[in-house]
């Protein structure tokens, strides 16, 4: 964070939000044509962060670390969104405890906020119910907000961001440091606990059996960074059909495994051709590596995706003239 408590970051390539949120791994995968772009403000207060951000239409899969809970709000492009394998009802909010799993699938342009806190302190800060997500290893969970209460916190996030846009320096203070914090954890813990006198939200959770084949996926996928995997291998693997492998992948993300693996593969090549690591590039030797043999065809989807020719990103990341 900066000294003022407080920093804006644009992200124009999915995989520089693996370090986006303190204490969350998370991957992307654009999910639709044009540029990637993601935006994020954080706020350092203390013993938590306070995030609101932006990003482009893309898959998204977080874990939280074993020491961190987190509360999610979606408020922007929620219409189509698909948010752990369910499409989010109106006023959702995702409860994450330590280890715990998100899935994300954003057709749209989407605004959101998140609240990261140490999972140990998780209970006597929001007061949540005993058998909350949030509490519980490898928890994940959504609750429909009361609307009064998810209208408040939408309006306390939209605030925050804009005062850090107009006025960065005035998180420098402590006292406002503290006055938000404290905004934020009586906010969040009307969410989580609902209208007063009423009853508490009622938790909505995602099917294990199709979260374990998502993450099991991502396991695999992760393990073997560098091979061309296909819808076959993942059923090998798994141990699962093809009908099942399917089912999972529409449910969460709102497409087939094939086409996940395919964007998944693009973005490989992106990363690979972006990498300084290997002097000298050349597209065609990286597309074949990747699996890529229609090379015409490869590159057509990938300008398509990314709005750029491979050979343009490489040259690009090589800093030839006119790049």
């Amino acid at each position: 964070m900066s000294r003022d408590g407080v920093r804006t970051i644009q992200y124009n390539e999915p995989e520089e939000l693996l370090s986006a949120l303190p204490g969350v791994a998370m991957r992307a995968v654009p999910l639709r044509a044009g540029a990637f772009t993601a935006s994020v403000t954080g706020f350092d207060l203390g013993d938590i962060v306070f995030q609101t951000g932006e990003c482009s239409p893309a898959i998204i899969i977080a874990a939280a670390g074993t020491g961190t809970a987190a509360v999610q709000l979606p408020f922007e492009g929620i219409e189509t969104f698909i948010l752990n394998g369910r499409a989010a009802p109106p006023r959702a909010v995702g409860l994450y405890g330590p280890g715990g799993t998100l899935e994300r699938a954003n057709p749209r342009p989407t605004r959101h906020a998140v609240l990261l806190l140490p999972a140990a302190a998780a209970e006597a800060l929001l007061s949540p119910s005993s058998a909350s997500p949030l509490l519980r290893p490898e928890g994940q969970g959504l609750l429909q907000a009361d609307p009064c209460n998810w209208e408040h916190a939408v309006a306390l996030s939209r605030a925050a961001a804009d005062a850090a846009q107009r006025n960065p320096s005035a998180f420098g203070a402590v006292e406002v440091r503290r006055s938000l914090r404290a905004s934020l954890l009586n906010t969040a813990q009307g969410l989580i606990a609902g209208p007063k006198d009423g009853k508490e939200p009622k938790i909505i959770r995602a099917s294990p059996a199709r979260r374990r084949i998502v993450t099991m996926t991502d396991e695999y996928l992760r393990s073997e960074p560098a091979r061309p995997i296909y819808t076959d291998d993942l059923c090998a693997v798994l141990g699962i059909s093809p009908d099942r492998l399917a089912e999972a992948f529409h449910a969460t993300f709102g497409i087939s495994p094939h086409r996940f693996l395919k964007l998944r593969r693009l973005a490989m090549v992106r990363t690979c051709l972006r990498s300084r690591d290997v002097p000298a590039l050349r597209v065609k030797a990286v597309a074949l590596s990747h699996g890529f043999w229609h090379l015409g065809q490869f590159a057509q989807d990938y300008r398509g995706l990314y709005g750029e020719s491979p050979s343009d990103t490489l040259a690009r990341a090589r800093g030839a003239p006119g790049h």
